[in-house]
């Protein structure tokens, strides 16, 4: 019968031969591992929600350090890289998706650091166990993730990188670009403060946040160990914070650079709301962390936002082409290379994941995507202030015109109001002082001679109704403009029949009203008081029975106006020049036209005016008369 104190030595004798054979069941892996320099471990599946960890033993049998690179591949959520000393296990490295950054450590590779690989050095002639632990954590399903040992030659030859080769050449390529942003950032934050337009405002911010995300992705901006972030468990290499807080932002520039706030109201509140609703992404990536959500709510979630974003980004291109015109469309083409950027990135990480060079095509994906639509942006603000110096060109020209015709009208003015005062002067005030010394006869001689008083009141009544008819002739011609052309014609009738209507003179009319709207105020007042001077002329000298008169086009822009009267006619030059004929001549040349007077003992007078006219009607740009509502 087997004793108790047997069965413990056993089972003690057991438990120590295990722990010593233990680490020889690992595998053993020899530096540099063979002539290819790279070996692979076992790839196990990690459930989710679950630490895989992966137990091999390195042999350094050479005489100087032995540097590793240990490659995690499809990016695990969690690695960390321990040493088994004895009974304890010394952390060596750690990384991964959900893993806060921190600085590298003292042995310095001379690749650039990701966030799929860690590191360890074993010196001359030892050899150590190590154990490497990879968590599944945002996945609702068991993941395999390959582990793949390398020398840096190794490492490098496989990842292709000339950026690699030193620790200050790995950076040139993210440094320029991160300087073209801030330039950028720069440029739009002076043009805010010299324009005060929001636009720059909103795309200064867009630049900063973007910025501030890229810095953060590459382990130059560090807050994931400032206490409060650490106490929630905050990643900024996993957050969107920035990246939500960028869209939102640039859903206000877009509002302002389009200015959908008045060519579009509607589109304006679709674009108000999904600003907010960025911004609330951001908020809640920021203060509800990636490590805090069920896996299954998070895979949800981040698909949706994927399939959203995609939609957003082709809802603002369209937006865009609505609005297409000289400044838009580089809005248009800048949004049109970022979202090819997001399509080849996304091929990129789909279909050429395991080709050598990934994280550094992505980086060159990126880069050409903002730097284009940097670019594109910057030309279209040169063109939008290209067109606003036209703009306030064109203005200023159009205030000069506008000076130079008001100019116009005031001499217009002027000259108008001083031959309305030299026809008062000349056609009334003879008339006017002629009442003026009947009237004193007429007192005179009421007493005494009531029928020369009689005969001296009838003059004043004949000469006051002249005077009417003149002033009326006057502000008709002035007041012309606000008229059609039959009644201007209706007008030469009525002078006509007026004049004839008690001496026994037929007029016969032929007047063309197709040129009559052409004419301005000031020759239709010369043309009418010539036009009046020579019928009078014909009631008082000619004795006919019948007055041809024709108004008629000769050319395309001259008038011809012909008063032709059957009367006794006279020799011209047996005529002295009266203040009648002296007026048609000074009429004529106001016209900037001529008068001929053709005139023969027995075969009547014919009166022949010929003035241009101009080609275009100026009726709209003519002064309106002080008196064009006078009821004279």
């Amino acid at each position: 019968m087997v004793s108790a104190t047997s069965v413990s030595k056993a089972f003690l004798l057991l438990l120590v031969g295990l722990l010593l054979v233990s680490p020889l069941l690992a595998q053993r892996l020899v530096y540099p591992f063979g002539s290819t320099q790279q070996v692979d471990l076992p790839a196990a599946q990690t459930p989710s929600q679950q630490t895989t960890e992966h137990r091999f033993v390195v042999i350094n049998p050479g005489s100087q350090p032995a540097p590793v690179v240990i490659e995690v591949g499809d990016f695990a959520d969690s690695i960390r890289l321990y040493q088994e000393r004895g009974n304890a296990l010394i952390l060596l490295d750690y990384t991964g998706q959900l893993t806060a950054t921190r600085p590298p450590p003292d042995r310095v590779m001379p690749y650039l650091r990701d966030k799929n690989l860690v590191l360890f050095t074993l010196e001359p002639g030892q050899s150590a166990a190590y154990r490497l632990q990879i968590l599944n954590r945002t996945r609702v399903y068991a993941r395999s993730f390959p582990v793949r040992l390398f020398t840096p030659a190794a490492y490098k030859a496989k990842e292709a990188l000339w950026l690699y080769e030193s620790k200050y050449r790995n950076r040139s390529g993210e440094t320029f670009f991160w300087g073209i942003i801030l330039m950028m950032f720069l440029f739009t934050s002076a043009q805010f403060f010299l324009l005060r337009e929001r636009m720059y405002l909103y795309y200064a911010l867009y630049l900063l946040l973007v910025l501030v995300r890229l810095l953060m992705l590459d382990g130059f901006i560090v807050v994931d160990t400032w206490p409060v972030f650490r106490e929630i468990g905050f990643t900024g290499r996993a957050s969107l914070t920035m990246f939500f807080w960028s869209l939102s932002a640039y859903t206000l520039f877009v509002r302002s650079y389009v200015q959908l706030d008045t060519r579009a109201p509607h589109l304006n509140r679709i674009f108000y709301w999904m600003g907010w609703i960025l911004f609330g992404l951001g908020a809640f990536d920021l203060f509800i962390t990636i490590k805090r959500l069920l896996s299954p709510f998070l895979i949800v979630t981040y698909s949706f936002l994927e399939v959203s974003l995609m939609v957003f980004g082709l809802f603002t291109l369209w937006v865009l082409w609505r609005f297409y015109d000289a400044t838009i469309k580089y809005l248009f083409w800048g949004m049109v290379f970022f979202l090819t950027g997001g399509l080849i990135s996304f091929i990129n990480q789909q279909v050429f994941y395991d080709v050598p060079g990934q994280d550094f095509r992505e980086v060159l994906i990126w880069a050409t995507s903002y730097i284009a639509e940097l670019l594109a942006f910057s030309i279209g603000l040169a063109k939008r202030q290209q067109l606003a110096m036209q703009e306030k060109l064109q203005t200023q020209t159009a205030l000069v015109e506008q000076l130079k015709e008001n100019q116009r009208k005031q001499d217009q003015l002027l000259q108008i109001r001083g031959e309305i005062a030299r026809d008062l002067h000349d056609e009334l005030g003879s008339e006017l002082s002629g009442i003026s010394i009947l009237s004193q006869v007429a007192i005179g001689r009421l007493a005494h001679q009531p029928a020369l008083a009689q005969t001296a009141l009838t003059t004043i009544g004949e000469t006051a109704r002249h005077i009417m008819e003149r002033m009326r002739d006057i502000v008709w011609s002035l007041t012309l403009h606000q008229t059609k052309t039959d009644p201007a014609a209706n007008r030469l009738q009525n002078i006509a029949d007026s004049l004839f209507e008690h001496t026994g003179i037929r007029p016969v009319l032929e007047i063309s009203t197709h040129h009559l709207s052409l004419l301005p105020p000031d020759q239709w007042r010369n043309l009418s008081l010539l036009y009046r001077e020579a019928l009078y002329n014909v009631v008082k000298h000619a004795r006919a029975t019948e007055v041809t008169i024709r108004l008629v086009v000769e050319d395309a822009h001259t008038l011809c106006l012909t008063i032709h009267d059957n009367g006794i006619g006279f020799s011209p030059n047996a005529l002295s020049m009266g203040t009648g004929l002296q007026n048609q001549q000074h009429r004529a040349a106001a016209l900037d036209g001529t008068v001929q007077i053709d005139s023969k003992p027995g075969q009547g007078t014919r009166v022949i005016l010929r003035f241009p006219v101009p080609s275009t009607s100026r009726v709209e740009t003519q002064m309106p008369h002080p008196y064009a509502d006078s009821s004279l």
